[in-house]
C-alpha cells in the first residue's frame, strides 16, 4: 500500500518505547488522513513487518490507539480508522465556557480541588507579589460534552470577592461569577502558549495515554487598575483542542 512509504522508521537505540513509536506514527498517519477514516488497516503481521517490530510490541501501539478511539478493532472485520471530530478551535479572547456554548456544546466542570487558601511559595510567579494574601485555590477537569478536553489549575485572589469559594464551579463559569456576582470585570488577560505531554495522572483525567502532546496555555487576568486578580495554568488535548490565529499585516 502506498501510505507505507509514509511512515516513519523506528529507532532501537532510541530511548523511547517502541510501542510508543509506532503508535505515534500510526497516529499522526491517521491524523493526516494518510490513513483515511473508514479504512481497513493492514493484519498485524503486514504492520509487523513494515515496522520491523514483534508482535507483542505492535499490539500494545494498536490497543491504545484503540483505547483513544482512533481504530476499532473486531474479529472478521479487522483493524479499521475511526472518524474523528476536528480539534476544537481555541481563541485566547473567550472563557472556556462561551467559547463550548457558541460551538453549540454543552460545558461543565469536575472540580478536583478547591479551597480556601493563602498565596504562597508553590504558587506562580504572577502571584508572588501577594504573598500571604487570601486565595481559592481550584483545579477542574473541563468537559465539552462530556468529552474531557482540559485540566485548568486556578488560583484566585479573593480579597475583593471573599465569598467565592463557596461557589460551586461544576456548572457555574468563574469570568461570569466575578463579573456577575462581585462586579469585578477583568480588562486585560495575558497569555502564554507551550506544549507539553501528558504525565500519568494527565493521561488519566483526559482519556489518552501517557506521553500524549498537550497544549499548555498559562493564562493572568486583571483588573480595571491592572491589578491581577487570577491566573490559570491550562493543559489541554491537543487532539480535541487547537490554537489558530488570523493577522492582518499593516
Amino acid at each position: 500500500m502506498f501510505w507505507f512509504d509514509r511512515i516513519t522508521p523506528i529507532d532501537p537505540a532510541s530511548p523511547v518505547p517502541l510501542y510508543f513509536q509506532v503508535e505515534s506514527d500510526l497516529r499522526r498517519l491517521i491524523r493526516d488522513e494518510v490513513l483515511k477514516p473508514g479504512v481497513t488497516m493492514p493484519a498485524e503481521h503486514a504492520l509487523c513487518a513494515t515496522y520491523g517490530v514483534s508482535r507483542h510490541t505492535m499490539r500494545t501501539a494498536l490497543a491504545r490507539l484503540a483505547s483513544e478511539k482512533l481504530i476499532a478493532r473486531s474479529a472478521g472485520r479487522g483493524t479499521t480508522v475511526c472518524l474523528h471530530e476536528p480539534p476544537i478551535p481555541f481563541s485566547l479572547d473567550r472563557s472556556f465556557s462561551r467559547q463550548m456554548a457558541e460551538l453549540g456544546n454543552t460545558a461543565h466542570s469536575i472540580v478536583l480541588h478547591q479551597a480556601a487558601s493563602t498565596v504562597g511559595r508553590p504558587h506562580p510567579e504572577p502571584l508572588r507579589h501577594a504573598d500571604g494574601q487570601p486565595c481559592l485555590d481550584l483545579r477542574r477537569l473541563r468537559l465539552g460534552n462530556d468529552v474531557p478536553i482540559g485540566i485548568q489549575e486556578t488560583t484566585v485572589l479573593t480579597a475583593r470577592c471573599p465569598e467565592l469559594a463557596g461557589f460551586d464551579f461544576t456548572q457555574a463559569s468563574l469570568y461570569e461569577t466575578l463579573a456577575g456576582h462581585f462586579r469585578l470585570d477583568i480588562q486585560k488577560i495575558q497569555h502564554t502558549i507551550a506544549a507539553a505531554a501528558a504525565d500519568d495522572e494527565q493521561a488519566r483525567r483526559l482519556d489518552v495515554p501517557a506521553g500524549t502532546p498537550l497544549l499548555l496555555v498559562r493564562t493572568t487576568a486583571y483588573l480595571h487598575d491592572d491589578a491581577v486578580i487570577e491566573h490559570t495554568v491550562s493543559h489541554y488535548r491537543s487532539d480535541r483542542y487547537e490554537y489558530a490565529i488570523t493577522h492582518t499585516p499593516p
